[in-house]
């Protein structure tokens, strides 16, 4: 009797990439038994939920305080359920602070513990590298330059490529469609990305418009898209952007097709900044938080930056609007630059480009899968 694989993420993100897992996994091992933490998506390829991540998909500090007691309740369900004999082994998705703990309960009950995306050790808390050697059997990470870093501490690391790379091949060559998108003929789409968790989108879906007003006023040819990262996120959205009167189309699907037609974007930190850049669309990177979690979070941070294509390439070519810098008015600015200027956007474009090569590889999900294989070989037999 095959033994179950627990995966555990966090947030659309990462639950993407642990989807393309959980598909190839069922795949080579037909009949074992999955399940996890995630949503919809994540059930839809055959993995049985313990919990949705909606009520432990939290940024900062201070909204992880109100949260506290669901994300207890939620924790203490997980580390009970991978603690039984039943699970095979355990997979880790993203989000550190949560998975940390389940991580650590699993590999105490001798069940193999493999992280798919580690967190950012080499950027701030390094020594969460100790720890992480002596929970996992091995780590796929998302940059090759974290190999050295993850292996000098003890960790099995490896590097088979980003996955965004898999996520986004059926477009990099499509040809753009704007008007799929609501964006009309003869204007401009420029995409206003707020993030994927209500607290992002409260904290920065106001800026954003309030941005694309100031846009408006200097370039009337602008049309604006929002694709939306997830469905409970849609009504909140709609009511801000209506109340707004600003010509804005959200998007529910296809948002990397759209990323092709667009001009250039304002986005929140995050994957979807290097999705923007592999695409060919240049991007202001923004972000915005409480004073409490900035104030941690600079003094914890080992990098002078915070996008994921400028840390990737090791050159700041994107702007970064962060906490205090982060106002409509800087960014409209930033944004004015690049849609004002054709040989910036053609010099932000081609550098974004230029990652593809820089971050191709084999393939992690494969790697994940083979990992698995390896790790907790006659689990699933």
């Amino acid at each position: 009797m095959p033994k179950t694989l627990f995966l555990v993420c966090g947030e659309p993100s990462g639950e993407a990439y642990a989807v393309r897992v959980a598909r190839a996994f069922r795949s080579r091992f037909p009949g074992v038994p999955m399940e996890g933490i995630g949503s919809a998506l994540l059930a839809s390829e055959g993995v049985k939920l313990l919990r949705d991540y909606g009520d432990i998909s939290v940024i900062g500090v201070t909204e992880a305080l109100r949260r506290l007691p669901a994300i207890r309740a939620i924790l203490s369900a997980v580390t009970e359920r991978v603690s039984r004999p039943d699970i095979g082994a355990v997979l880790l998705v993203d989000f550190p602070d949560f998975n940390f703990r389940v991580g650590m309960t699993a590999a105490r009950r001798g069940i193999p513990v493999v992280y798919y995306i580690p967190p950012q050790v080499w950027a701030w808390r390094p020594g969460r590298a100790k720890t992480l050697a002596r929970f996992t059997k091995g780590a796929v990470v998302l940059f090759p330059f974290e190999v050295e870093f993850l292996r000098a501490s003890g960790v099995n690391a490896v590097f088979a490529g980003h996955p965004i790379l898999e996520e986004i091949a059926p477009f990099v060559d499509a040809p753009p469609d704007p008007e799929r998108f609501g964006i009309p003929p003869g204007k401009r789409g420029v995409g206003l990305l707020p993030g994927s968790r209500p607290g992002e989108v409260a904290a920065h879906l106001p800026i954003l418009l309030a941005a694309a007003r100031l846009l408006l006023q200097r370039f009337p040819d602008l049309h604006f898209a929002l694709p939306v990262a997830r469905p409970s996120l849609r009504e909140a959205i709609s009511r801000e952007v209506a109340t707004s009167e600003l010509p804005v189309a959200l998007v529910d699907d296809g948002r990397q097709l759209l990323f092709r037609g667009l001009e250039a974007a304002m986005a929140v930190s995050g994957t979807v900044t290097l999705e923007l850049a592999l695409l060919g669309t240049p991007a202001v990177i923004v972000y915005r938080t409480s004073w409490l979690s900035y104030q941690v979070a600079r003094r914890l941070a080992k990098v002078d930056c915070v996008g994921l294509p400028n840390i990737a390439s090791g050159e700041k070519f994107l702007t970064e609007l962060i906490q205090d810098d982060c106002t409509p008015e800087r960014i409209a600015a930033a944004a004015g630059e690049i849609l004002s200027d054709p040989e910036l956007r053609s010099r932000l474009r081609a550098k974004g480009l230029a990652l593809r090569d820089m971050l191709r590889g084999p393939g992690p999900t494969e790697a994940v899968v083979s990992m698995l294989g390896k790790e907790a070989a006659g689990a699933w037999e």
